[in-house]
């Protein structure tokens, strides 16, 4: 199983308020954190600033507006999902292989990572440039990375004509939901989010079995 990228932290206590620069990785961990849990009308670019503890004018000076911090805190969360899922994509393996292969590594990449999930519930509700945006750039190449293999599948007469719009909600709305919805699945089976590589590995192979299995078509 190939090495998930660690996803990258804010280090514990703040920058000084006169600070005038901040980590990348920190003004967008921060940002993408408050976008997945209070929306974008629920965020000011003082709200991030905050958090970060920061000049108030720190991200204004650095992206002018609240529309490219979100764009830009969204190309920072989802880009390297979009890497990891080509870089552990073997187009040589057996397509039913290769399917459960992405299965995992998509769920398994998102457990570290639950403003993912969050953010996309989030945007998804309403038809905005925001979604569109998102949508191209990222939702829709997902959704090509697992097409060849479903083509494949079915010219091999091997699975169900079941259309890829429902597998794809099933995968990302179903099989990711415990890590945006991290309350109710505390609530439910709190050893479900529970830290650790194992516990996310057992619980992408269960999301890949039952996926897998309802494509299949009976031998």
């Amino acid at each position: 199983m190939p090495d998930i990228p660690s996803p990258v932290t804010r280090p514990r206590g703040r920058p000084r308020k006169d600070a005038q620069f901040a980590p990348m990785d920190d003004v967008m961990a921060a940002a993408i954190e408050a976008f997945s849990v209070h929306g974008y009308s629920g965020v000011s670019l003082r709200r991030v600033n905050d958090e970060l503890g920061v000049s108030r004018n720190l991200l204004y000076q650095r992206f002018g507006s609240k529309a490219n911090l979100w764009r830009t805190a969204v190309d920072w969360a989802f880009g390297p999902l979009l890497e990891h899922l080509e870089v552990t994509d073997d187009e040589t393996a057996d397509p039913i292989v290769r399917l459960r292969v992405l299965i995992r590594n998509f769920i398994e990449f998102a457990a570290t990572r639950p403003y993912l999930a969050r953010l996309v519930a989030v945007e998804a509700s309403t038809l905005t440039d925001r979604l569109e945006y998102l949508y191209h750039h990222y939702i829709e190449p997902i959704q090509l990375r697992f097409m060849p293999v479903f083509e494949l599948l079915r010219e091999q007469g091997r699975i169900k004509n079941i259309p890829p719009e429902v597998f794809y909600f099933l995968l990302t709305s179903g099989g990711s939901a415990p890590y945006g919805q991290i309350g109710l699945a505390t609530l439910m089976n709190p050893q479900l989010i529970s830290p650790g590589e194992k516990t996310a590995q057992v619980y992408a192979e269960n999301v890949a079995e039952v996926l897998i299995n309802g494509l299949l078509l009976a031998s």
